[in-house]
């Protein structure tokens, strides 16, 4: 049975038809034995009264009562004994003296014993008292038909039956009102959720809800509280995410119907090489925003695996190449065997956004140096991946600001879409790693640390620009930032 209510109810209505049938046999056995002890000492009692009634002389000469007996009064109303069950006889000698009128004419105990027994006499049970005198010739015989016990008892049965299942009916009609009552709130409770409109997401009353409830109920709004907001996170998403996408498709559409205009090819190729830009620039926004929705919505499910970031790190950065020999700018690559238990395709959205953001933000000529090894000193037990270059940098003070997604630093000029670190901090929290922001290289620029937990595998070299020793793989010391933001600040 699933339903509180219902179970409740069940065990209630079990109880008080077990106490219903305990207080029945209590009752029936009390009132059986209390009705034998009350009778036999009635009949004690009419049988002593008769028996200290009869004259003293008669003792010594027992045959003056059966002369006595000869004849019997008539009473003036002969019904006064028609519906009384108690008689009595007196024997002298085994001999019938005296005896009520509508006593048997056979003796009620046939044994003369003293004492009580029940006997059948003529067709009838009778319960009977005996009594002797101490010559033993004289005895009073009282006596209750049997039938007459079981009507009674019947009788004060019944009636304690009907007492007792009134009183257990009472009972469980105060317990169903009690539990009906207390779970009143919940059912109040269900009402108002589903009287409620989409996305109504407030918390419920507490208030009004029994105590065992409350922490129910609090952990619900609790969870409700967290999924508003998420939606208010995502509604700023979308709004965000069209209002990022208006942008470049406004320019898509100018430089289009700028070389449709051009009169010279000179013209129309410059018009092409924009428009060219706004497309790329709008693919990656595309490819950054699905990535992000995707991470979002848990479409892309974690594969964890051990991968050497080193390997990772030099397949990622050819990707880059192109790119970077076209703006004149250096990828340098410093990588050990450094292996980590992570979703490759993750990690390499991280790596992805991490190296387009340095060479968007690195001037003609610059580099941007990648580097990845165990880490040492501060960070044993780890891998530390850093990406610096020696561009303009960002600010002390926005460093906490540039993981939000779509922002973007002071003096941006615009060339990025403001969430390839927004990304990237989203797959640091799935991967439970660690974030550091600081200077880059040369005392200028800006650099990312990311500090993974190192999985339990033996270290090599990985290719790259590493330099050769023929002794033991080298291991890079990432020493701390002279100016940093720690992942709490992010």
């Amino acid at each position: 049975m699933k339903s509180l209510q219902g179970r409740i109810l069940a065990v209630l209505a079990a109880s008080i038809i077990l106490c219903w049938v305990v207080v029945l046999t209590v009752l029936v056995a009390y009132i059986a034995r209390g009705n034998t002890g009350i009778w036999d000492r009635e009949l004690k009692a009419v049988g002593a009264r008769i028996f200290y009634s009869i004259p003293r002389e008669i003792g010594n000469d027992p045959e003056k009562l059966l002369r006595k007996n000869a004849t019997t009064l008539q009473a003036r109303d002969e019904q006064m004994m028609a519906n009384e069950d108690l008689t009595f006889q007196v024997w002298v000698n085994q001999a019938l003296a005296v005896r009520a009128p509508d006593s048997p004419a056979t003796a009620l105990r046939p044994d003369f014993s003293d004492g009580f027994s029940t006997s059948l006499v003529e067709g009838w049970y009778w319960r009977v008292y005996g009594m002797s005198d101490s010559t033993g010739k004289v005895q009073v015989q009282v006596g209750k038909r049997q039938s007459t016990l079981n009507r009674d008892l019947r009788r004060k049965a019944f009636a304690a039956l009907g007492i007792a299942t009134v009183l257990l009916a009472l009972v469980g009609a105060l317990m169903w009102y009690a539990v009906r009552r207390s779970l009143r709130p919940v059912f109040a409770i269900q009402k108002a959720v589903g009287a409620r409109q989409k996305f109504d997401l407030t918390p419920l009353p507490v208030g009004i809800l029994p105590l065992e409830l409350q922490p129910l109920i609090e952990s619900f709004n609790h969870l409700l509280t967290q999924v508003d907001q998420a939606v208010e996170v995502e509604r700023r998403f979308i709004g965000d995410a069209a209002h990022e996408l208006r942008t470049p498709m406004a320019a898509l559409q100018v430089q289009a119907q700028v070389a449709l205009r051009a009169k010279t090819l000179a013209e129309k190729d410059a018009a092409l090489v924009k428009l060219l830009a706004v497309a790329e620039r709008s693919a990656r926004l595309s490819e950054q925003l699905l990535d992000m929705a995707r991470l979002n919505a848990g479409v892309i499910v974690s594969k964890p695996a051990v991968a050497d970031m080193g390997e990772l790190i030099v397949h990622v950065s050819r990707e880059f190449d192109v790119h970077a020999q076209q703006h004149q700018r250096q990828i340098v690559l410093r990588t050990s065997t450094s292996h980590i238990n992570c979703d490759i395709d993750e990690i390499g959205i991280l790596l992805r956004n991490l190296i387009d953001n340095a060479l968007r933000y690195t001037q003609d000529g610059g580099q941007v140096r990648i580097s990845c090894a165990p880490g040492i000193h501060h960070a044993a037990g780890q891998v530390c991946l850093e990406v610096a270059d020696d561009g303009p940098g960002v600010a002390q003070a926005e460093h906490a600001l540039i993981f939000d997604r779509f922002y973007r630093a002071a003096g941006s000029s615009g060339r990025g879409s403001g969430i390839g670190l927004s990304l990237v901090s989203r797959i640091v929290q799935l991967h439970r790693a660690t974030i550091q922001t600081g200077t880059g290289l040369n005392g200028r620029g800006f650099g990312v640390r990311i500090f993974f937990p190192a999985a339990a595998v033996g270290a090599g070299l990985s290719k790259g620009e590493i330099p050769q020793n023929k002794g033991e793989a080298p291991v890079w010391d990432f020493p701390p930032f002279l100016s940093s933001t720690s992942a709490t600040d992010i």
